[in-house]
């Protein structure tokens, strides 16, 4: 007797009829490596499964559960309801359903399993004639299971819509708020970037209650966060294998698994009649347990199956998002107390804290706060030169963000964020400050001539600039968050306003903007040879009633030569008659200024008027863009 049959109720095999008139349900394998007929009657009701106490057993297809369907017999139709512990729903008439009625001649799937239903009366069958027609079993091949240890030799497919796509994580990463809304953002990254994937799960559990092997995986815990996207059709019956996750997750390797038509015995189980998977762990401390799970049919153009090699590059972008996400979040999220101070903290900072109440020293609190943000310039360029090389474009970003770190922490400040490729730090707490925003302007000074240098002697740097904003002000500082999840960050108008002035160094075509209150500061505790200011403009910012003076911060001349003593001075007449209303006066001093950003600035904002104050004239101009 074959592993599917029609069990009596006794428990033997046999082919049984349920009364009169008679429909048959023929049930084959795909590959016709199994065979199967039953005979139904009208107004019967009958189980399928893969259970022997099920009216109808099919043995030889794991995508079947061991409860699966309930069919009814009702007026020459059957109708087919999946049970509520079937895992995978059935196809019928190319959609994924969980009930349906089907009439003579119509067909569902199950796995690798077809049943058509035909209306018409049946020979009478015995369990002779059912063996003779079931075909001897072919030998079946071993499931394909690859862990790839090597990804790199992997050519991308699609390399233009992926590095596309790839040059958006930062921003991703820098938008998602919480880890489900980056959980969902990546969803959609992938399905984006991988046009075969009918359906992807970005997920996270605890690690320490994962099975140790992906054969017992009765106690799957349930996940800590799980965000999943499918095609239409799948969407309501998508679910990861939790084999392939557990392997994923144990091993710390991508796993790529292919269920061919034939391949019965699989270890791991289908869903939704999906027929490839790939599932990627995020290999960082700050991230153990999350995995990136991306699963499709098994066919293309001309019903040709997928192959291994169709799905190499795809397992290696996959791993390559993973590595990414890994990286940042091992220094956004860490694990323990000790970690997180290292991440935010100099070590003289940490010393204080150490000192005292640990507790009590990271509760947020109102200080004179100076905060920095700077960001990369030119990451469209390096991402166009390593188009070839994502890996490498990775070490870039990564070896800009190490700049902006040592930077801040060199001279003690605290790191409160990273948004993409780019860094947030401030000073004031938990240390007041005693020199107000000098050791922030110490720090971008060393951050630009930093990436000067990079550019010219690293392949890793060489079209990275970088735009750096400082303003110092009022701010709440320290621990905020709630008990099961904080980070330290600083809030206030002034962060925005710091934002603001590093957007600017784009307009003004300058590397470090600053505020008036940084620029007192400067004036009264840094020397020329330290560093020196050349005042900009007085400008009010897009969604901002305040005008703010905007300064240039300057190494020394023997440093940056390009802009002398003189182009300063000169440039802060035109200035000075700019703000005053004095245009004519202010055209004049700039003509003896060389062409840069900020003459083109000034020149640029009084040609919107023609060159003449207007009358309401308040000494700022108001900026259209952010």
């Amino acid at each position: 007797m074959s592993e599917g049959n029609l069990r009596s109720p006794r428990g033997q095999d046999r082919i049984i009829e349920v009364g009169a008139p008679r429909m048959k349900l023929s049930i084959r394998a795909k590959q016709d490596i199994h065979r199967l007929e039953v005979v139904l009657k009208d107004n019967s009701t009958l189980r399928l499964g893969r259970s022997d106490d099920c009216d109808i057993v099919v043995g030889w297809d794991i995508a079947i559960s061991r409860k699966h369907a309930e069919l009814q017999c009702r007026n020459g139709k059957l109708h087919v309801t999946c049970l509520e512990l079937a895992r995978n729903p059935f196809r019928y008439q190319k959609k994924y359903l969980r009930e349906a009625t089907l009439s003579s001649g119509q067909c569902f799937q199950i796995g690798t399993t077809i049943f058509q239903f035909s209306g018409e009366s049946a020979e009478e069958l015995d369990e002779s004639s059912i063996t003779a027609r079931e075909a001897v079993p072919k030998p079946l091949p071993q499931p394909l299971t690859k862990t790839n240890d090597d990804v790199e030799r992997v050519a991308f497919r699609n390399t233009e819509q992926q590095l596309m796509l790839l040059s958006q994580l930062p921003a991703l990463i820098a938008s998602a708020k919480t880890d489900a809304d980056l959980g969902e953002s990546l969803c959609s990254l992938l399905m984006e970037a991988i046009p075969q994937a009918d359906a992807v799960a970005v997920g996270q559990y605890d690690f320490e209650q994962l099975p140790e092997s992906p054969d017992n995986v009765e106690d799957f815990p349930e996940p800590l966060m799980l965000r999943v996207r499918a095609r239409e059709g799948v969407a309501d019956s998508f679910s990861a294998s939790r084999r392939i996750v557990v392997r994923a997750l144990r091993e710390q390797k991508s796993v790529l698994h292919i269920w061919y038509d034939d391949m019965a015995d699989s270890p791991f189980t289908i869903s939704a009649g999906l027929d490839w998977a790939i599932c990627s762990p995020v290999r960082a401390e700050s991230c153990r347990g999350w995995c990136m799970y991306v699963s499709g049919h098994g066919t293309r153009a001309n019903s040709v199956h997928v192959s291994e090699a169709d799905l190499e590059s795809d397992v290696r972008f996959t791993e390559l998002v993973a590595q990414f996400i890994g990286s940042v979040r091992q220094v956004r999220l860490l694990q323990d107390e000790r970690s997180r101070l290292n991440s935010f903290f100099s070590p003289q900072v940490i010393d204080s804290l150490t000192t005292g109440s640990k507790s009590r020293s990271l509760e947020p609190a109102e200080r004179e706060i100076t905060v920095l943000f700077c960001d990369v310039r030119g990451f469209s360029k390096k991402a166009e030169r390593f188009k070839d090389d994502l890996l490498g474009l990775l070490g870039s970003v990564r070896a800009a963000l190490g700049i902006m770190v040592d930077g801040i922490l060199e001279q003690d400040g605290t790191i409160a964020d990273f948004q993409g490729d780019a860094a947030l730090g401030f000073w004031g707490w938990p240390v007041e400050l005693k020199y107000g925003p000098i050791p922030a302007c110490r720090a971008a000074l060393a951050i630009q001539k930093k990436f000067e240098e990079a550019s010219r002697s690293s392949e890793l740097m060489d079209t990275f600039s970088v735009g750096i904003g400082i303003a110092h002000g009022r701010a709440v500082a320290g621990q905020i968050g709630t008990d099961q999840q904080s980070k330290i960050g600083v809030f206030g108008p002034v962060v925005n306003q710091c934002a603001r002035l590093e957007s600017m160094t784009k307009q003004f075509g300058v590397s470090i903007c600053v505020d008036g209150r940084t620029a007192e500061f400067i004036d009264r505790y840094l020397s020329e040879s330290d560093a020196r200011l050349r005042p900009l403009a007085k400008v009010r910012p897009r969604g901002m009633d305040v005008a703010l003076d905007v300064f240039n911060l300057l190494p020394s001349e023997s440093e940056f030569p390009e802009v002398t003593a003189q182009v300063i001075k000169d440039h802060s007449a035109a200035w000075e008659a700019v703000v005053d209303g004095r245009w004519s006066e202010a055209i004049e001093a700039l003509d003896r200024v060389p062409d840069d950003g900020p003459k083109s600035f000034l020149i640029r904002q009084m040609a919107a008027f023609g060159n003449k104050a207007p009358d309401n004239w308040t000494g700022a101009f108001s900026l259209l863009e952010k």
